[in-house]
């Protein structure tokens, strides 16, 4: 552990300016990102997706190494994690960075909470007019990630963070994309109470109210700090067990924001383990509501099946629940109606990919070396290029989806294996998994 990394505190003054002083290759970090075959928004939530900012759990990092998070707690770990999800939104879309365009993002991100009344900063004993851009952010990244609560759930009290603060990210990617700051404002405000009553809604949705459920439901009310009518609405909607068709949605949503409010359902349905046939019919209801694929339906419960794989011993809310065997079958079922979409162009690409059917095979029968999985997975990308289902496996947190997809391809489209051309060892091997 480095001497930076000792002494950098996120909850001091001073923390922003020596948080830069760690990326000593901030540019190789900031400049990594593919942007030929994701959208802007893809690459934002592939990107923040594995790090737990969208449920409120921050797991991991996005440019610090993640032993940062030792020595940190979790309300010091979201401050960073809000950091960096604002400058990766800030390189989406300026491109390649240095120290000076670095600073003025940070000016931007000042501007961009201040024009839509997100966030002021407090001046506290300083004079406000002696306040710099640095001490203005710190200011407002302390009060956009603490939230008052007298929560009383066992679930939550160590582990209390705001569960809406990625919709921060989603309302600063539209703002530097040229929305008006005041539309922006009143969008967020209607998807606050919004996603107070999707919770409400899938909490209710088989008829039974679980204690997982009620945590949820409490942190978003918290989260959403909604005041007045919003608030006596939102508790109407828990109270009355009220449906999904009686949430409007009343403003534009993207591709992002509505996957952004189907994993916060799917991951209040999910909360127990158990999806039972009426929570299906929610989650069927919403997909139709939002007007999205079916399949964005399955590739949510994936994104966090495997988060919970990844991180189920770091996160209070997972601890003591987690089966293994019982989650990788649950994403091979999934991934088996992704990838069944597209067998025949599955099977037709594989049949021109003589190492990765090499590996998929040898994968049967054997845990493939790390050198291997990153051959493997450097494959998929390429097969992504024509099957965008496999853009998974280009961001963070691919790689744990790699036994899954290695173990239900052959079954999948066995034809693929016959189909290509390969050494006589390897027909070998294939035929013996045949």
């Amino acid at each position: 552990m480095t001497t930076a990394m000792e002494k950098m505190s996120p909850g001091s003054k001073g923390w922003i300016k020596k948080y830069f002083t760690i990326l000593d290759d901030y540019k190789e970090t900031f400049n990594r990102y593919p942007r030929n075959l994701l959208t802007a928004e893809e690459l934002i939530y592939g990107y923040l997706q594995p790090t737990g900012i969208m449920y409120g759990f921050p797991t991991s990092l996005l440019f610090l190494d993640d032993d940062y998070l030792e020595g940190w707690n979790s309300e010091e770990s979201f401050r960073v994690l809000l950091l960096e999800g604002l400058i990766l939104v800030d390189h989406i879309q300026e491109g390649e960075f240095d120290m000076k365009s670095l600073e003025e993002s940070l000016a931007r991100f000042v501007e961009f909470y201040e024009e839509t009344e997100i966030e002021r900063a407090k001046k506290g004993w300083l004079d406000f007019k002696g306040l710099d851009t640095y001490d203005k952010l710190e200011s407002i990244i302390a009060q956009r990630v603490d939230i008052k609560s007298s929560l009383n759930h066992k679930l939550w009290t160590s582990y209390l963070n705001n569960a809406l603060i990625f919709q921060d990210l989603l309302l600063y990617h539209e703002y530097h994309t040229g929305a008006n700051p005041m539309m922006l404002s009143v969008k967020r405000a209607d998807f606050m109470l919004d996603m107070v009553k999707v919770v409400a809604c899938a909490a209710h949705a088989d008829g039974e109210l679980q204690e997982e459920e009620q945590a949820i439901f409490d942190v978003f009310m918290a989260s959403a700090r909604l005041e007045g009518a919003r608030r006596d609405i939102a508790k109407t909607f828990w109270e009355d067990g009220k449906k999904i068709d009686e949430v409007e949605f009343k403003y534009d949503t993207s591709w992002l924001l509505n996957r952004y409010i189907l994993e916060i359902a799917v991951l209040t349905v999910w909360s127990d383990r158990v999806v039972v046939e009426a929570e299906q019919e929610f989650l069927d209801q919403l997909v139709e509501k939002l007007n999205i694929p079916v399949v964005e339906k399955d590739k949510s419960f994936i994104a966090i099946e495997t988060f919970v794989m990844n991180n189920y011993e770091q996160v209070p809310f997972l601890k003591g629940k987690n089966d293994t065997e019982m989650l990788m079958g649950a994403a091979g079922d999934r991934w088996k109606k992704i990838l069944g979409r597209n067998k025949d162009k599955l099977a037709a690409e594989l049949s021109q990919s003589k190492e990765l059917v090499q590996l998929i095979a040898k994968s049967t029968n054997e845990e493939l070396s790390e050198d291997e999985k990153e051959r493997a997975k450097t494959q998929f990308k390429d097969l992504a290029r024509t099957i965008p289902s496999l853009t998974l496996f280009m961001l963070p947190g691919g790689s744990l989806l790699l036994p899954i997809v290695l173990k239900i391809i052959p079954d999948l489209i066995p034809t693929a294996f016959r189909n290509n051309e390969i050494s006589d060892e390897d027909k070998r091997l294939f035929e013996e998994e045949e």
